[in-house]
């Protein structure tokens, strides 16, 4: 008898928290955007949503489901504008930013979602949009980022001797390369960093 007390308590307990979580859920305006962000949601419960201002919404999704979500919101939003990423060097983690539009409601989307610096890893979702193959060789080549499923990550705009550099990423050493490459003719340019002679 003792251990359904126990059980009975437990599931009391974890009821309590899913209602205390849907009370602390931020409410979405009832707007053209709240209700295409609830839309999405109810089907994507992973993800959170937002409403940022007028024509403007934010997801933030699990690596993990970013394909999944993707493919869902590009029934909303046929058009993917950009992927770009964040740096978040101290945290160790990349954040890579999906950018679509919604022709049909006229609504811009961000789509969050972080990976680790090491490895980094994500989907190719150029079967979804196939435009994303150029954004996603760009993010390869400046951050390292690999897309898994991605033909063509190689060398793209970056010349041969730097592809391997990932030069957009925190750490990457410019005053260092920028010796190495140029060697002698470097001392044209002031080491205090005060005074540019170039």
């Amino acid at each position: 008898m003792a251990v359904n007390e126990k059980v009975e308590a437990k599931v009391e307990e974890k009821v309590e928290e899913t209602a205390q979580e849907i009370q602390e859920a931020p409410k979405l305006p009832d707007t053209k955007e709240g209700r295409l962000v609830g839309e999405i949601l109810e089907k994507a419960s992973y993800a959170e949503g937002s409403v940022r201002r007028e024509k403007r919404v934010e997801f933030r999704v699990p690596a993990d489901r970013i394909h999944e979500f993707l493919e869902l919101a590009s029934e909303k939003f046929e058009l993917l504008i950009q992927i770009s990423v964040v740096d978040w060097l101290k945290e160790g983690e990349f954040e890579a930013v999906y950018q679509l539009w919604s022709v049909s409601e006229s609504v811009h989307a961000f789509v969050r979602t972080r990976i680790p610096r090491e490895e980094a890893k994500l989907p190719t979702v150029m079967d979804i949009w196939p435009v994303a193959e150029t954004y996603e060789r760009e993010a390869h080549e400046f951050f390292g980022i690999i897309f898994e499923g991605n033909p063509r990550l190689g060398p793209f705009i970056l010349e041969p001797r730097e592809y391997e550099k990932h030069p957009l990423r925190k750490d990457f050493n410019m005053l260092g390369y920028v010796k190495t490459i140029y060697g002698k003719d470097f001392d044209r340019y002031d080491e205090s960093k005060t005074n540019y002679v170039i």
